[in-house]
């Protein structure tokens, strides 16, 4: 079976145009999670506070067994991707939180989702979550200043 990489970041980072050139240049299949979750309705519920549908994890992961190819390279692409044992390389995208900031007011986000995803950004919960659960099949990527090109060179 071929590798399955999965990138994975604070929403906002550039997970998904990043996926998407490499997807390209590697000739791969692309997972996106949040589709998948989408349509697989994979759900337990409702955040009361923050209003968003909390991921049943097990499920997904389950989900993502079956949709990856295992004769092409995966790349799993999303903010939950990194919670699936699947992995054979993790990447993290991180991004000064100024700019996170930035890009999140141009998308229209909520002030307090703003918040949140800047503070999580900030205190690199994302790489946090994936060191634990995977040790060193992470790898962390500043995405900083660089474009598509320079960041997948």
């Amino acid at each position: 079976m071929k590798p399955i990489i999965c990138i994975t970041g604070t929403p906002g980072v550039g997970k998904t145009s990043i996926s998407h050139k490499l997807r390209e240049v590697l000739d791969g299949n692309l997972v996106e999670v949040n589709k998948l979750a989408e349509e697989k309705e994979l759900f337990i519920g409702e955040d009361p506070v923050r209003g968003y549908k909390i991921v049943d994890i097990p499920s997904l992961c389950k989900e993502i067994a079956k949709v990856v190819e295992r004769d092409s390279l995966n790349i799993v692409e999303g903010h939950l991707s990194h919670y699936c044992r699947i992995c054979d390389l993790v990447i993290v995208l991180r991004l000064h939180p100024r700019i996170l900031l930035q890009r999140l007011e141009e998308r229209g986000y909520d002030h307090k989702k703003i918040k949140e995803n800047v503070e999580a950004e900030a205190l690199g919960v994302c790489a946090y979550e994936a060191y634990q659960l995977h040790d060193d099949r992470v790898h962390e990527i500043d995405c900083t200043g660089l474009s598509h090109d320079e960041l997948l060179d």
